[in-house]
């Protein structure tokens, strides 16, 4: 028998060491009971603490300092709060480089990650992963037990910062090894990487260097390894904290918080050693660095300027779903610190976020952090309250949003019609293709993604190795290597299936399929690439279809097509490929194009559409639809949708929320 499904909480990031008195412990544990109450009071169930602490635990070697931890966590019990603890190895202490300096990670221009920020060490340093275990060891003996701990977070932010990956000497010395065990011949190798190119052959595993430094780029199937080999250390750096973990704090649920728009990894198999997949959603400051690419929407960008892009959220949501239980360990209560500018939200918005988690499945939404620091780097970083304990406008929305939750109780996330595949390793192969520029993998998921919820349509996000039977329509943008598992889903699906751009172009071991691209799909799509026009995002090709006028831009394929045709660019080239229950999408659609393709798609698998207006969106959750606003302007839900409304009404405004029960 399954488990019931929680009913939503919300929870907070809370630092006991950073509000201590040096003068009077009675004064510090006095702040840390009316900050528990303040949280009990504003509707919160979860504090998590304790991922940076490891200085104050053990200022010296083997010297522990618990005190301080025990008399927090009690008080945080006392008050009824459920806590998330976190093990410390984010932030290693001085002396623990002191006592190993090459465990410092050295960045690809061969410069060291120097002590005073954090995160600042190598996945591949097995001296530190034994540091990192006896902590691990030192903080589940002493709290695994305890009747208040009722979760736990490993490290924190695993590669934030540019840190998954490290070009220091023992990870020189660990790839060798990896390589060796993958190939078990230097030949093999040679074959696989096309070594003969460039004469790059290697007569041992012993000679092979990382590939940086290189005089122009490295190998792309050289560079492709090292990434796989960098996942299967977090994996083993992660798996090693997991199982200490599970010896001393049994049946107690772990996570880690990943974080958006992040691929120096691949997630899923970190993921799949733990119950809980969180990450930590900032939509202001993604909103910003996401500007940064080409294929930047300026209207977009100005509209959604205090709420953050309308569906980059959600995406990572339903991302982290299909990889264990969701929560949301870190949510934006304020103006952040760290993006490109730093706006204040829209007012509701921090409640509109909460409710677009809540929608698409999260458990816990916590926020960070319960009060703005006063010193270090993150001391203009918001909090649920200012530095002196007054309450900021993010306390009231979120006291909002457990007010309402405690008011209509809600059933588990509904599984949807439409999967979208997702796989890390084909954003590392768009990255090392070159071609370029200005393709960038999760913009294109996005645009399709967006697509989707333009219609009032609800997604999973799935792996190239996850279940796809039931679905109604899969949808495959940029999955550069098909697997034979996912291709031979794909030939049995009853499922309408969209692929493309630029899916099957590749094999695993980084060549080009001997059947040209789409490999695997080309006779689910009837559609063979001969032809790459890889363009200036600015100079986009003019294209229409289906009486839909719009622009190809940054990628478009040129071939073969065996099966029926629409649309056509101004260069007489077909846009859509159709063949059975097959689709191939030949180039990267502007929004109208791509907005009119998907409709057919969904419409083609017999999945009803809702004509949203351009910002509005919409998740069901079991019996309930639950929209929200991202637009500047009210937005009026399709008549297409009735029901019992329990929050908010058919107009929704700004930052707005509505949730429906559906007829």
């Amino acid at each position: 028998m399954s488990a019931p499904t929680p009913q939503p909480s919300l929870g907070v990031c809370y630092y006991p060491e950073h509000w201590t008195d040096s003068q009077s412990e009675s004064q510090s544990e006095a702040q840390w009971k009316d900050d528990a109450a303040a949280m009990v009071a504003a509707g919160i169930t979860w504090v998590r603490i304790g991922e940076f602490c490891w200085s104050r635990i053990e200022a010296t070697p083997g010297e522990f300092t618990w005190g301080w931890l025990d008399r927090a966590v009690e008080i945080l019990a006392a008050a009824g709060l459920k806590i998330v603890m976190c093990t410390p190895t984010a932030t290693p202490p001085k002396w623990v480089v002191d006592k190993m300096p090459d465990m410092i990670a050295i960045d690809a221009s061969g410069a060291p990650r120097k002590f005073g920020s954090r995160r600042h060490y190598s996945f591949a340093h097995q001296g530190y992963l034994q540091e990192c275990k006896r902590i691990t060891k030192a903080v589940a003996e002493r709290y695994g037990a305890h009747p208040a701990v009722h979760a736990w977070q490993t490290d924190n932010e695993y590669g934030c910062h540019d840190t998954a990956i490290s070009y220091c000497q023992a990870a020189q010395y660990g790839f060798q090894q990896w390589l060796a065990d993958r190939y078990q011949t230097i030949t093999a190798l040679n074959n696989a990487w096309g070594n003969v190119f460039w004469s790059m052959e290697y007569t041992d595993f012993d000679q092979i260097e990382l590939p940086n430094l290189t005089v122009t780029e490295a190998n792309p199937a050289h560079a492709m390894d090292f990434r796989r080999f960098n996942t299967d250390l977090v994996v083993a750096f992660n798996r090693a904290q997991v199982d200490i973990i599970r010896q001393h704090s049994p049946d107690r649920p772990i996570s880690h918080n990943f974080m958006g728009d992040f691929n120096q990894f691949d997630h899923r198999p970190v993921a799949a050693d733990l119950e809980i997949a969180a990450w930590d959603s900032y939509p202001l400051g993604m909103l910003q660095n996401m500007q940064l690419n080409a294929r930047l929407d300026e209207t977009l960008h100005r509209d959604c300027l205090r709420t953050g892009d309308p569906d980059f959220q959600a995406f990572h949501h339903d991302l982290y779903r299909g990889m264990g239980r969701l929560w949301v360990m870190e949510q934006q209560p304020g103006p952040v610190n760290w993006a490109r500018t730093n706006v204040i939200p829209a007012d509701g918005a921090v409640r509109m976020w909460s409710w677009e988690a809540i929608a698409h499945g999260a458990e816990v939404v916590s926020y960070f952090r319960w009060r703005q620091a006063p010193f270090a780097q993150e001391q203009m970083h918001a909090g649920l309250n200012l530095r002196d304990g007054t309450p900021a406008v993010g306390l009231a929305e979120a006291s909002q949003v457990a007010q309402e939750l405690a008011t209509l109780p809600l059933p588990a996330t509904t599984r949807a019609d439409i999967a979208l595949v997702h796989d890390y390793q084909a954003d590392w192969m768009s990255e090392l293709d070159g071609q370029t520029e200005d393709y960038h993998y999760l913009r294109l998921i996005l645009d399709m993604y967006r697509a989707v919820r333009q219609h009032g349509g609800s997604l999973d996000v799935l792996g190239p190795n996850d279940d796809l039977s039931g679905y109604k329509l899969i949808l495959l943008p940029g999955l550069m290597h098909v697997n034979a598992n996912l291709a031979a889903q794909l030939n049995n699906s009853d499922a309408v299936i969209l692929a493309g751009p630029r899916s099957g172009a590749k094999t695993e071991t980084f060549q080009l399929p001997e059947n040209l691209a789409p490999g695997p799909l080309q006779d689910i799509v009837g559609f063979t690439a001969t032809r790459i026009d890889a363009l200036p995002a600015k100079f986009p090709i003019e294209a229409e279809w289906n009486g839909i006028t719009g622009t190809i831009s940054i990628w478009h394929e040129r071939g073969v097509a065996t099966a029926e045709t629409t649309g056509a660019t101004a260069l007489g080239d077909p846009i859509l490929v159709t063949s059975n229950h097959g689709r191939y999408l030949t180039g990267w659609p502007d929004e109208a194009l791509l907005r009119g393709i998907i409709g057919d798609s969904m419409q083609a698998a017999g999945i009803l559409l809702h004509e949203m207006p351009r910002y509005l969106r919409l998740r069901r959750r079991g019996g309930y639809l639950i929209c929200t606003n991202y637009g500047p302007d009210p937005a009026e839900i399709p008549q297409s949708i009735t029901g019992t409304f329990h929050i908010g009404g058919r107009v929704v405004p700004p930052a707005g929320v509505s949730v429906i029960e559906t007829d």
